[in-house]
């Protein structure tokens, strides 16, 4: 696996032509996200690998004539497993929610 900070590297680059990128992190219960317009992005990413995640890829929102369409891709180190694919696949059909979810993620904490 690469190093989170390369990761954080990748979204951040293709996040210059898109309206939202987010990384999926997998858990054995549900996914977390880290997203293109949050701050921070290299720090909540360890904090979920330390939490036990695996980055799978990317999920990418374009707006297109008021619509958001969404795609998906693997990260390098899951391109050929399958099983990531449906899983990325799938959680397109919550797109909304996922878009909603980025809007409410609070800042990370600041160090005093």
């Amino acid at each position: 696996m690469r190093k989170t900070s390369d990761l954080v590297s990748e979204m951040l680059t293709e996040a210059k032509d898109a309206w939202l990128i987010a990384i999926v992190v997998g858990f054995e219960t549900e996914p977390k996200f880290v997203f293109s317009s949050q701050n921070h992005a290299i720090e909540r990413l360890n904090q979920h690998v330390t939490n036990g995640g695996a980055p799978l890829g990317l999920l990418r929102f374009d707006k297109e004539n008021g619509t958001i369409q969404g795609s998906y891709r693997p990260f390098l180190e899951y391109e050929n497993e399958e099983w990531v694919n449906h899983y990325l696949a799938g959680l397109l059909d919550h797109a909304g929610d996922i878009v909603a979810l980025s809007r409410e993620m609070p800042d990370f904490p600041k160090a005093y």
